[in-house]
């Protein structure tokens, strides 16, 4: 009985050890999330790994902040000297000591805060372009994996047809009503859709790969795209666009913020010109001699101009950010005309590839079809169909991924959602 306790016993901690080695089954599965194309959006501007870095940013930019205002430039002096007697008398050794500071009054410590405020602000309006920024990439790597699936979903469909148009050229082989060379092409075309199946399965690998990084997950999470890409939304009038792309762009906003932030600068050199009060006091304890107290004011004397240089280039940058301002308000304007220009265009040809040319090829296959099973025409008229729907219906994804590069473009030109 004991020795039976003892196997099980023994039985039992093997068991043990073992699923401790393993690990339970869960955890190595991988996490699957599933994501909107909204979704997404939110997370990049809320996590991507840019905009956690300009909001660190912002915060190193707010601590210049602290002590800014301060009218004390510099921390008081204290002098202490001794004052023994060397001849001439008797007694006893004398000292002496001073303590003095200097003091701001010609408004450079306001003109310090405020240049602390403008830089505070300056990386704020960095981190909205960068959540900006952080969305349209989001929005390009969502775009990209759908596109993806979309011709992965096309290379599947066109393998069955050809497949099927495989099976029946080797059935016309076997009755002797076909030769070996149609069953060749139909092969060929087979293994020219699983290549290109397998190419597209790698772009969406790659494409979701950049979705994660944009997104900051972990590589390997699977994601799960729900929203869907195959009809890009209709946009409003250009001359809206193009307004709110020069009145709210984020990058015009921090071009205003950097222009702001060096006229502060100019301000705070211009205040630190005015000369600095100081105030000391000491006492003169001299031996063989009264003991005198003294209290007294200083002032800097302004006959050498400390930052002319620092003032001239502070002067240049602003002027050149100025310029650079206008440079591209002209450039935003041009980029949302060509880009949604672009998109209409992209959304008239996806239009009419549906509406029209996918329906005729499909037709065009059927009759193909139809004539190849009923012996009137040779696979060569059939693979030549089967081409030409697939090409057609490649044309209508290109279509669908040019209308959404033109879109992630004007959201970029834009410097928002749409």
């Amino acid at each position: 009985m004991k020795s039976r306790f003892k196997s099980a016993l023994a039985s039992l901690s093997c068991a043990i050890v073992c699923l401790a080695l393993q690990g339970p089954a869960w955890a190595s599965a991988p996490e699957s999330i599933s994501l909107s194309l909204e979704a997404a959006l939110a997370r990049a501007v809320a996590a991507a790994p840019e905009v956690t870095r300009a909001a660190s940013a912002v915060r190193v930019a707010q601590a210049h902040r602290v002590g800014a205002g301060l009218v004390v430039p510099q921390n008081p002096r204290l002098s202490v000297d001794a004052r023994p007697l060397i001849r001439g008398g008797s007694g006893a050794p004398g000292y002496g000591a001073a303590l003095d500071a200097l003091f701001e009054v010609g408004g450079a410590p306001r003109a310090r805060v405020r240049e602390a405020e403008r830089l505070t602000a300056l990386s704020r309006a960095e981190l909205t372009t960068t959540r900006a920024l952080a969305r349209v990439r989001a929005l390009s790597s969502y775009v990209r994996a759908q596109i993806a699936e979309l011709r992965i979903g096309e290379a599947e469909a066109s393998l069955i047809v050809a497949q099927r148009v495989l099976d029946a050229t080797e059935r016309r082989v076997n009755a002797g009503a076909a030769s070996e060379l149609e069953v060749s092409s139909a092969e060929l075309q087979v293994a020219e859709l699983e290549a290109e199946r397998l190419e597209f399965e790698r772009e969406r690998a790659l494409s979701q790969m950049d979705l994660r990084d944009a997104l900051d997950l972990d590589p390997v999470v699977h994601l799960v795209l729900t929203s869907p890409v195959a009809d890009p939304p209709a946009l409003g009038e250009v001359s809206r666009l193009v307004e709110r792309a020069l009145t709210t762009h984020p990058e015009l906003k921090a071009l205003q913020a950097r222009i702001e932030l060096l006229r502060a600068t100019e301000d705070r050199l211009s205040a630190e010109v005015f000369p600095r009060i100081g105030v000391y006091a000491a006492i003169d304890a001299a031996p063989l001699s009264p003991t005198y107290g003294v209290l007294g004011l200083s002032v800097e004397l302004p006959v050498l101009q400390r930052n002319q240089g620092p003032r001239a280039v502070s002067a240049r940058e602003r002027e050149s950010a100025e310029t650079e301002l206008g440079l591209e308000a002209r450039l935003l304007s041009r980029s949302v005309n060509a880009a949604l220009s672009s998109y209409d265009a992209s959304r008239r040809e996806l239009e009419r590839l549906s509406s029209r040319a996918v329906p005729a090829a499909e037709r065009t296959l059927a009759f193909a079809e139809a004539g190849f099973a009923a012996g009137r025409f040779d696979v060569f008229r059939l693979l030549a169909a089967a081409r030409d729907s697939l090409r057609i219906r490649a044309k209508r994804i290109d279509a669908i991924e040019a209308a959404w590069l033109a879109r992630v473009e004007l959201e970029r030109a834009v410097g928002g959602e749409l």
